[in-house]
């Protein structure tokens, strides 16, 4: 697997699944809340420095005036009090949306209706034999469950790797369905790569490193 090629393989999910998309919407909608609490925590900070202000002129103010400065603090207090309620308001992070939500009882699906639905979906997505999407569709589910990844993910990566191809060698001596190289993720992933299934299980493991990583 090269890393150069991460920027296609998160193309391809990318591109293909709407799911995605609204995660990235809910990202963006973070960020933006994110935003919104560096600029209330700036308020909040000014806000407090009124307060300190005001509190140190009621402390050193003549007699006559105290009464006055006492007030003058009271009032910033109360100002910090209301800033504080707004930055808690603008900070709030966003509710999950009812689309993202399971179902509070979903049905059970068997693993042969699940694997066959995953490789009809890669067949009508990419044109690959159906064969082909029924021999991987089993191996991608587990890798991904195994790695906690989304399985159209690491559909994606072996789709730019190999295309689906076993038996797949590059001149770099990269090999197998995830084109792993032997002499990097020997360790990391064991003896047995050449097996296609280990293989796919090995892109996988390496791809969630790659996820903890970053």
């Amino acid at each position: 697997m090269r890393p150069r090629h991460l920027v296609s393989i998160f193309s391809h999910y990318f591109t293909r699944h709407s799911a995605t998309l609204t995660l990235m919407e809910r990202l963006r909608e973070v960020m933006r809340r994110a935003s919104a609490a560096a600029d209330a925590k700036r308020r909040l900070r000014s806000a407090s420095d009124r307060v300190r202000a005001a509190w140190l002129l009621a402390r050193t103010a003549p007699a006559p005036c105290k009464g006055l400065a006492f007030g003058v603090a009271v009032l910033a207090f109360a100002a910090l009090g209301a800033d504080a309620a707004r930055a808690l308001t603008d900070a709030k992070l966003p509710q999950a949306r009812a689309l993202a939500l399971p179902a509070a009882n979903p049905p059970s699906i068997s693993w042969q209706a699940k694997r066959a639905a995953f490789a009809e979906k890669k067949q009508m997505a990419w044109g690959i034999k159906r064969e082909v999407a029924e021999e991987f569709a089993g191996w991608i589910l587990e890798a991904a469950a195994r790695q906690f990844l989304q399985p159209e993910l690491l559909a994606s990566l072996l789709l730019t790797e190999s295309s689906f191809r076993k038996n797949a060698r590059s001149a770099v001596g990269a090999f197998g369905p995830a084109q792993v190289r032997l002499e990097y993720w020997h360790s990391f992933c064991g003896d047995n790569l050449r097996d296609p299934a280990e293989n796919i299980y090995c892109g996988a493991q390496i791809l969630a490193a790659f996820r903890d990583a970053c």
